[in-house]
């Protein structure tokens, strides 16, 4: 348990530090101002701070000012608000107590144990043993926290140590004795998609969810678009939220969504496994967006419009020496068709899950909004030849199917999950503006894959060519 102390007094910094150090398996940081809490508060999380009220803004500057802890406290409460916050103050101030409580007051189950803790507390100096005496409890509420197992299956990755929290939480919220994780998408400065499995004592599961873990605001954005967006589709096409967990984790915050059974595949997996099972899949989650569909309308725009949408002009001057001898200038001028809807936004096939029913279910949200109808449709096809994880394509395609995007009977011929990918096409023109949206997205997502390491670019840039002479053959 890792605790924060902002105290400029030493010898009660130092007796109280002593007094926490004594309760087994408490590190405590000691800092004495406004600006090494915050720098502190930046390098590491913590699960409790304990905050002086008057502090001085900095190191060595005899400013101190009741301002100032105040300040620390906002900050924690706007980037950090998992953490508890626990002023120490000298003076008897109960009008600070009841301002605190009236005002920002916030309770919660930090623990996942069913309980309604209280996140601010105010403690006097004079009687810190209360403070102490709580630190333990608190204490003893984490050890527990930390018994239940986390594993993982698959590719293993280094976990945050919010993230593993988060998880442990969500396993002691349901009695579990054991976490079974699997990453599903995500990582290095994003969220992360997991499934989670939820074992008993005796290894036997208990539940299996979805989660997603990342920064508050990421999920912020996540919660937002479920609730604006999301829970508009066709019942049954996204799994619905069983858990939130915003306390106990610093700044983050876990998702938890619920499945049937024991198992979680992706698209991507169906693809590899049962491609020609897989050829209704498309047709199925066009029905599931219908009602984004049905409320689509039409509106005139150029190419370049279009393409800003998936790739604005400084990235794309980051990667235009990948187009080589690609001129580009004249098609961004051409006017066409677009029908405009709300679109999950990122529909790559490691974003559609199956569980033990075998629905596929649209997860992570923080890019639907509105956007070109036909967007969910080409990137489920491009995806299986651009995202990293796409399936083994067995040589598909090559270079002539490649320089055929538009015609698809021609570009899918000879892949393994040609059904699927001509399923793909068919929701594509069929929802948009115009037969010319569908190439004016194909060219920008195209382009868009000029930006990653592991992109052939070769393919992107026959795909480029395809869409622009698609585009320039096309009345005005």
């Amino acid at each position: 348990m890792r605790i924060l102390l902002v105290e400029d007094h030493f010898d009660f910094a130092e007796s109280i530090e002593k007094s926490i150090r004594s309760i087994a398996g408490c590190d405590v940081t000691w800092t004495q101002s406004r600006s090494s809490a915050l720098t502190a508060l930046e390098e590491e999380p913590f699960d409790v701070v304990l905050l002086d009220r008057n502090i001085p803004s900095d190191d060595g500057i005899l400013d101190g000012d009741d301002s100032h802890g105040w300040d620390v406290f906002q900050q924690i409460r706007e980037r950090f608000p998992g953490t508890s916050v626990w002023f120490l103050t000298a003076t008897v101030d109960a009008d600070f107590a009841i301002h605190l409580l009236n005002e920002y007051g916030r309770n919660g189950d930090i623990h996942a144990c069913g309980g309604n803790d209280t996140v601010y507390r105010v403690f006097w100096k004079r009687q810190m043993t209360d403070c102490i005496a709580h630190v333990r409890a608190f204490r003893e509420e984490v050890r527990r926290t930390e018994e239940v197992n986390l594993s993982q299956i698959g590719d293993p990755v280094n976990l945050r140590r919010e993230e593993e929290r988060l998880l442990r939480l969500f396993g002691r919220s349901h009695g579990g004795a054991s976490v079974e994780t699997r990453i599903l998408s995500g990582g290095l400065s994003g969220a992360r998609v997991l499934q989670v499995a939820v074992h008993n004592t005796g290894g036997k599961p208990l539940l299996t969810s979805i989660g997603k873990i990342g920064d508050f605001r990421e999920i912020g954005k996540e919660r937002e678009r479920y609730r604006n967006e999301i829970a508009r589709l066709v019942p049954g096409s996204t799994p619905q939220v069983t858990a939130e967990l915003d306390l106990g984790a610093s700044g983050y915050v876990g998702i938890f969504y619920g499945a049937v059974g024991t198992e979680v595949t992706d698209l991507f997996t169906k693809l590899t496994l049962d491609p020609a099972g897989a050829a209704d899949i498309p047709g199925r989650l066009r029905t599931a967006q219908a009602p984004w569909h049905n409320a689509s309308s039409v509106e005139r725009m150029r190419v370049g419009a279009v393409r800003r949408r998936l790739i604005g002009d400084v990235t794309l001057a980051s990667v235009q020496h990948e187009l080589q001898d690609i001129d580009i200038t004249t098609v961004e001028m051409k006017e066409i068709d677009v029908a405009l809807c709300v679109q999950h936004g990122d529909l790559h096939c490691a974003n559609v899950l199956f569980d033990d029913r075998g629905h596929p279910m649209l997860i992570d949200y923080p890019d639907t909004g509105q956007a070109f109808a036909c967007l969910d449709p080409v990137a489920l096809e491009l995806s299986t030849i651009f995202h990293k994880n796409a399936p083994d394509r067995h040589g598909w395609p090559g270079q002539v199917e490649a320089d055929n995007w538009k015609d698809i009977t021609v570009f899918a011929a000879g892949a393994p999950f040609e059904a699927y990918l001509k399923a793909c096409r068919d929701w594509s023109i069929a929802v948009a503006g115009s037969e010319q949206e569908v190439w004016a997205v194909g060219y920008a997502y195209a382009l868009r894959q000029l930006k990653y390491d592991d992109t052939d670019k070769a393919l992107a840039r026959a795909i480029i060519i395809a869409c622009i002479a698609a585009l320039s053959d096309a009345p005005n």
